[in-house]
């Protein structure tokens, strides 16, 4: 397993403890705000290794974009959840894995042209 496969690896791997977080925030669980802020680390992924080893990748800006776009959908259904709306909040969860499945297709994309750009090296 190359460099490239461990770095996305490890953030597909993280996000999907995110998702796996939302849902058990908005069934009951513990909220770990940092876990879901900018400190947190998937964000962490995108500073120390993202941008360092891949930001000339044109996915990593969408990347980075859907996750942001994540993180603001899930503090949306956390407050929803905390104000009683508990079935809104559970609906939601469609956005989350819209939104998961464009951050996984994203991932995969720049993943497959740095396997073949790989190869040809």
């Amino acid at each position: 397993m190359n460099s490239a496969q461990i770095d996305f690896q490890q953030i597909r791997i993280k996000h999907i403890l995110f998702k796996s977080k939302v849902r058990s925030v908005l069934y009951g669980g513990v909220l770990d705000s940092v876990f879901f802020s900018d400190a947190g680390p998937i964000s962490n992924w995108f500073v120390q290794v993202g941008k360092v080893k891949y930001g000339n990748e044109p996915e990593l800006y969408s990347l980075q974009k859907t996750h942001n776009d994540l993180l603001s959908s899930a503090n949306q259904l956390f407050g929803l959840y905390r104000n009683g709306s508990i079935d809104q909040a559970h609906a939601g969860m469609k956005d989350i894995e819209k939104l998961s499945d464009r951050f996984q297709e994203l991932l995969t994309q720049v993943e497959k042209r740095l396997a073949l750009r790989a190869d040809i090296v």
